[in-house]
């Protein structure tokens, strides 16, 4: 007669961080399900975007790109005809080339889809769990994604109403989110939402995610 088993509980997940980009290699660790690159935008970015991302500007791309040779001039010519031209729009350009750059060397998609827009309101106001491998976040304007740190024993975790308490990316920083669509993480992603935006202000927000 067989004997049961006890079931072998999932390690809890938590945040990495770290001032450097390799912070963001912390994202294939079994125990983390949130790796995040905490930095400051340099002086000239954050000169453009205050000039340039105003209440009646309206950013909104949402494309794919194909992992290849000329991708990262594809990606340029892109961005070069979103953004409007004035002093540090090719150093912001150059920022997010990097951050896809990056993206595509540490998970080898044959595609990534980028997301590009300005936020009047949040986008996802409730806290969720994606189902998906793992998303790339940074918000250029604005306030940071918000999320929750594993709950006590017996307390769900996405609760009904927001919770009091919960954690925040600054303007700068830039996050992998562990979804539930990561290899052997299903019910372990991270639990997150975007922030309110105050009224008249704007949000600008970029995500990526491999479209294979």
């Amino acid at each position: 007669m067989n004997t049961a088993q006890p079931l072998t509980p999932h390690p809890m997940r938590e945040a990495l961080f770290g001032e450097t980009p390799e912070a963001l290699t912390h994202i294939y660790e079994e125990r983390c399900n949130l790796a995040v690159w905490q930095r400051s935008l340099s002086s000239e970015i954050e000169q453009y975007l205050d000039q340039t991302i105003t209440a009646d500007r309206r950013i909104n791309l949402k494309t794919l790109f194909t992992c290849q040779a000329d991708m990262d001039a594809e990606i340029r010519d892109t961005l070069e005809k979103t953004f409007p031209q004035a002093n540090g729009r090719q150093a912001l350009i150059e920022d997010m080339v990097q951050l896809i750059q990056m993206y595509e060397c540490l998970f080898e998609p044959k595609m990534i889809g980028i997301r590009l827009a300005t936020l009047q309101q949040a986008m996802c106001p409730r806290f969720h769990v994606d189902y998906l491998p793992a998303r790339l976040v940074t918000t250029y304007v604005g306030s940071g994604s918000q999320w929750l740190e594993e709950p006590a024993a017996g307390l769900p975790r996405i609760p009904e109403q927001a919770p009091e308490q919960y954690q925040q990316l600054s303007r700068g920083d830039v996050a992998l989110l562990k979804g539930d669509g990561w290899y052997d993480n299903e019910g372990l992603g991270i639990v997150h939402r975007s922030p309110p935006v105050e009224t008249g202000s704007n949000r600008l927000f970029m995500s990526l995610d491999w479209a294979d």
